[in-house]
């Protein structure tokens, strides 16, 4: 069964909704990743946001979307340290649509009140700015110290008296909390990029300037032999280029999987409709998640 996030044979059907407390929400405080993707991305959508807001956590982002005019921004991908799984596991719990996606190029900082590079033992900072710095703390013989967030690394840093305690952050970070930076752009990859989506409530009539082109799909593939070939061969046979494909732990039962795919083209295609047709003997559960 294919639960589409669009009316009738694939065709977008959107009207407009009011549009006096447009909002957007991201995870955390002013001047994180996410919030700078926001201020980014509100000045390209079609109608005029208010106010930029934060939220303590991402399962608090997710529950402010449809309540009022409100959307959201939040990380999904990291191009070296892997996905951020709650926010891809919401889509399922969820019905709202991506209709957007912004690439922000993350550099990070070895942060302290002190000044001497050498005295550094120990760093603290969230698991996904230490994984995306993993080779470089590794050569210097830095422990890593998860924390819940760059920033809060950074303010307990700033208030700690302990010499020896540093943090992974952002300059603006340092800038914040009057830290120095003993040497920027740590990361292991100089290209070092995280992807967030832009998600609105369904037939928000919301628009971004700009189209990629391109559909986001989570589907589970009928326990038979060959369904995932059968699944993929939908594509081939049609010409449609994927961008992505991963598995993750489905919520059915103990190894058992979905499917996250990203492909080009839109909704209104001759030939993505023809795969999706293809696509359902194969499969035992579909969600189209956007067309950006």
């Amino acid at each position: 069964m294919i639960h589409y996030l669009f009316q009738c044979n694939l065709i977008t059907i959107k009207y407009k909704i009011n549009k006096n407390i447009m909002n957007i929400y991201y995870q955390w405080i002013e001047w994180s990743y996410s919030f700078n993707t926001s201020e980014i991305v509100k000045v390209s959508l079609n109608e005029k946001i208010k106010e930029v807001k934060p939220c303590s956590t991402f399962d608090s982002v997710w529950e402010k979307i449809g309540k009022e005019n409100w959307l959201w921004v939040l990380p999904v991908e990291n191009s070296y340290a892997w996905n951020v799984h709650i926010n891809l596991y919401n889509f399922l719990k969820y019905d709202y649509e991506i209709i957007w996606e912004y690439n922000l190029e993350v550099k990070h900082c070895l942060l302290s009140k002190e000044k001497d590079i050498k005295a550094v033992k120990e760093v603290y900072a969230h698991p996904q700015a230490l994984n995306q710095c993993y080779k470089y703390l590794k050569e210097k013989n830095i422990h890593p110290n998860n924390y819940l967030d760059n920033w809060l690394a950074a303010k307990m840093v700033s208030e700690s008296d302990e010499k020896w305690i540093w943090a992974v952050a952002s300059i603006e970070a340092s800038k914040i909390y009057w830290l120095n930076v003993l040497e920027e752009n740590i990361q292991d990859q100089d290209w070092n990029t995280t992807r967030f989506f832009l998600v609105a409530p369904k037939n928000s009539g919301l628009e971004y300037s700009e189209k990629k082109w391109k559909i986001t799909i989570i589907f589970e593939a009928r326990d038979i032999p060959s369904s995932l070939y059968k699944c993929l061969w939908a594509f081939a046979t049609n010409g449609i280029n994927l961008s992505k494909i991963e598995s993750l732990p489905s919520y059915t039962g103990p190894f058992s999987y979905l499917f996250w795919l990203d492909f080009e083209w839109n909704l209104e295609n001759d030939n993505v409709k023809k795969a999706l047709h293809e696509l359902e003997f194969f499969t035992s559960f579909i969600k189209v998640l956007g067309e950006y």
